[in-house]
């Protein structure tokens, strides 16, 4: 007569007690029968596997342990909760405490004919677990079982949750151990090992032979790796690596764990979820960020390379060719780490100023790639130099798991006796290393192979802070003919290159102005550059930036600030000369007379703004350049702050001859003989009267250039010619007339002095320059430029 199941501290009376040479199956399969409440009301066992929907099963009754033990778990539905069997006669009377190495101690198998099933609509059965009893095993799985989600070691008992993961995953290990376990080991205690993992090996085969070798045919198509969706998780073995594709570069992590989406714990597909960790900068240290991905199912068969997460084995272009060329990335990151470098970049902008940009964007310029300074400047004037932000809820992710440190080792009491001295596993030293101080691990191949390929960088085009990717930089290459090349008075690029030449350093390498630099105050270098518009003085700061190797923080009064406020103008002010200072910049103020101009009785507000401007140029250290075309309306106490002061005069004929001829050079030499300009042309814009009527600045040359080239490449595409375009004299003609049109009105406009010019006024203006007859001259103009294009002239009449 079976038995109900029930606690059991020691025999019960009536009951046979003497069961030890009962004979227990190495693998016993048993259904755990639970009501809606949870609590268990009956369990079924076997030595073979339970059909659940049989209703007679053949039961096993026995205290011994089994090797392995297969559980099931079924749930009654809520409107079967009630029991029909009827209640037992008497309850059991206390009993005493079961001994503690009994691993069955606390309960009893039913009989065979004793069906405690809850009768009505058919349970629930949920995932199948395995326990493993045997503690030769548990100390054999323990010992070749290093990093691995969600399994945990132990003595006895240590459960699996179907379809048996880490077993799976570590098949070969298991086959090996048994060859060649510790030397602590006692020959008994080995074969015992030995018989238990042929036991699970054995199970193990029978689980998964034919399901691995039609999967392996998959994996092996000549095509292309597939896979199926139930075995996917064959191939993300925790601590292997795993590419995934993002924003066109693949990145590789370390997977941690992966299970099954199962809400419900019925059994229920909602994919894959995939945890997973890569290495990067974060409070001062390298550290690991975890992230986490979900596979979503998909019927029949896939190419494993399109998946959300690819095994390092199916990568395009080949596992060795990506695992080098990730660890060459991971070589770059661990240098830039270190401390600032200026780089050129080209590529994906993936974030700005540490918030989503929403989409990439393409960015193309020089940046200071800066881990350190992201974190501390990266909100921008309001905060970059206050205590730093906190973190946005969308920005958390998940926690990142323990690795161990050494390789696992049996846990058995010969073993733990012997003292045997820690081995460092394949993780060892991989949290928290502090790239300035810390050397490379001892796996250093697998820490730079997950190193992010992602790197925060301050992007001086945009004056922001921005998320780009490591293979787009590239060293600077600075120009050194930019200087030479500068059309400047002689006595003026003889001062500055000599004042400027103590401030190159002396490593390609950032080089932040030295603490010594100042001893107290007013040892920075502050230049002023006046002169009118277009006569090179922006030109001259970005030279000495070529010729010096050094960044150039190019501001404007919009960058400082667009409210009048003095305490956002300082914010902005003191935040732009810290990171100057930081980057070992030239910090280039333009038209800065905006909040340097001179102070006023009446008003207070001008005046605090001058003040506050004046005090933060007093302990700059660095070298500060200011530009203004309007240098009398300065106030007169900046006077003493000025180290050097360069006055440049308005270009006469000859600057602008050789302006015309340094710009059409590097044209010629940048396009690689595709754009040419005639002598013919050259002639006119160096002789021509009609273009040294217009008297062009620098600046409005360079844009004159512009302007002809791209309407020769208009008509080059017209032609079908695109890869050879003449800029002839016709399409110079062309931007002359547009150019003295706008000056005409311009001077028009000017013309009035005293009168502000209404909406109307201004209308009628324009309507006075785009007058028919200017639009014919236009026409006419351009319809020359073809002709001339066309037959090839090149001649030119001064």
């Amino acid at each position: 007569m079976g038995t109900r199941l029930r606690n059991r501290s020691g025999p019960s009376p009536g009951q046979d007690t003497d069961n030890e040479d009962d004979v227990v199956p190495p693998i016993l399969y048993a259904v755990q029968y639970f009501d809606s409440a949870g609590k268990m009301i009956n369990t079924r066992t076997s030595p073979t596997p339970i059909d659940l929907d049989q209703t007679s099963p053949s039961s096993t009754t026995t205290k011994k342990k089994p090797i392995l033990e297969i559980r099931t778990r079924v749930t009654a539905p809520s409107s079967s909760t009630k029991s029909t069997r009827a209640p037992p006669a008497t309850s059991s009377p206390p009993l005493p405490a079961p001994a503690a190495d009994d691993a069955f101690s606390d309960m009893d198998y039913c009989g065979d004919d004793y069906d405690n099933r809850p009768r009505g609509a058919p349970g629930h059965p949920s995932r199948a677990e395995m326990v493993i009893h045997s503690p030769h095993l548990c100390a054999a799985l323990s010992a070749v079982v290093g990093y691995y989600g969600g399994f945990t070691a132990a003595a006895e008992g240590i459960t699996v949750e179907a379809p048996y993961q880490v077993l799976f995953h570590h098949r070969e290990e298991l086959r090996a151990y048994k060859d060649a376990q510790p030397a602590a080991h006692d020959a008994a205690y080995a074969a015992t090992t030995v018989e238990h993992v042929d036991v699970l090996l054995g199970f193990l085969e029978g689980e998964f032979a034919e399901r691995l070798e039609g999967e392996k045919a998959r994996w092996e198509n000549p095509g292309g790796g597939m896979a199926t969706y139930e075995n996917f998780w064959m191939l993300l073995r925790p601590g292997g690596v795993v590419y995934k594709e993002k924003e066109g570069e693949w990145r590789a992590y370390v997977v941690s764990d992966v299970r099954e989406n199962d809400p419900g714990g019925q059994g229920g597909k909602e994919g894959y979820v995939v945890g997973y960790w890569e290495i990067a900068y974060r409070k001062g240290s390298l550290r690991r960020r975890q992230r986490t991905t979900t596979v979503r199912p998909w019927n029949g068969e896939r190419r494993v390379d399109e998946l959300p997460v690819v095994p390092a084995r199916f990568v395009p272009g080949g596992e060795q060719a990506m695992a080098e060329r990730q660890i060459e990335l991971g070589k770059q990151y661990w240098e830039l780490a270190k401390q600032p470098a200026y780089r050129e970049y080209d590529g994906l902008m993936t974030a700005r100023d540490g918030r989503p940009t929403g989409n990439v964007t393409q960015m193309t310029g020089r940046v200071i790639v800066d881990c350190e300074g992201y974190e501390r400047f990266r909100d921008g004037p309001e905060s970059g130099l206050y205590p730093p932000r906190r973190n946005y809820p969308g920005n958390r992710r998940p926690s990142a798991d323990t690795v161990p440190q050494t390789l696992p080792r049996c846990p058995c009491k010969a073993c733990t006796k012997a003292q045997l001295p820690p081995i460092p596993g394949p993780f060892a030293a991989f949290d928290n290393l502090k790239p300035t101080k810390s050397p490379l691990p001892p796996n250093a191949a697998l820490y730079l192979h997950v190193l992010t390929t992602t790197v925060p960088a301050f992007l001086l085009p945009q004056r922001t802070w921005g998320i780009i990717h490591l293979p787009g930089l590239a060293p600077v290459r600075p120009d050194l003919d930019a200087f030479r090349q500068l059309v400047l008075d002689p006595s003026i690029k003889l001062t500055v290159r000599a004042l400027i030449s103590k401030f190159t350093p002396s490593t390609p390498t950032v080089t932040p102005w030295p603490s010594d630099f100042i001893k107290s105050k007013g040892e920075g270098r502050i230049f002023l550059l006046h002169g009118p518009p277009g006569v090179g003085k922006t030109c001259t700061a970005e030279c000495i930036a070529e010729l010096t190797h050094r960044p150039l923080l190019a501001l404007t009064s919009g960058d400082i600030s667009t409210t009048p406020s003095a305490l956002s103008v300082e914010r902005s002010l003191s935040y732009f000369l810290a990171l100057g200072e930081r980057f070992g910049a030239l910090v280039l103020l333009d038209e800065a007379d905006v909040y340097l101009e001179a102070r006023r009785t009446r008003d207070l507000h001008r005046n605090g703004l001058v003040s506050m401007f004046l005090r933060a140029l007093e302990y700059y250290r660095g070298v500060l350049f200011l530009t203004t075309n309007r240098v009398e309306a300065f106030d007169s106490a900046f006077t003493s702050r000025i180290h050097v002061a360069l006055r440049y005069r308005a270009l006469r004929d000859a600057d602008r001859a050789r302006i015309w001829g340094l710009n059409i050079e590097r044209l010629e030499r940048e396009s690689a003989g595709r754009v040419t300009v005639p002598e013919g042309t050259r002639r006119m814009v160096t002789e021509g009267e009609e273009v040294r009527g217009l008297r062009w600045n620098g600046r409005e040359i360079r844009n004159a250039l512009q302007t002809a080239v791209a309407l020769a490449e208009s008509m080059a595409e017209e032609r079908g010619e695109g890869d050879k375009v003449v800029v002839g004299e016709g399409c110079v003609r062309a931007v002359v007339v547009m150019s003295r049109g706008f000056k005409e009105y311009l001077g028009r406009g000017k013309g009035k002095e005293g009168v502000v010019v209404g909406a109307e006024e201004e209308e009628s203006d324009v309507d006075d320059v785009e007058t028919p007859e200017f639009q014919k001259e236009v026409e006419v103009v351009m319809m020359r430029a073809r002709e001339d294009d066309s037959d090839g002239e090149d001649g030119y009449e001064s």
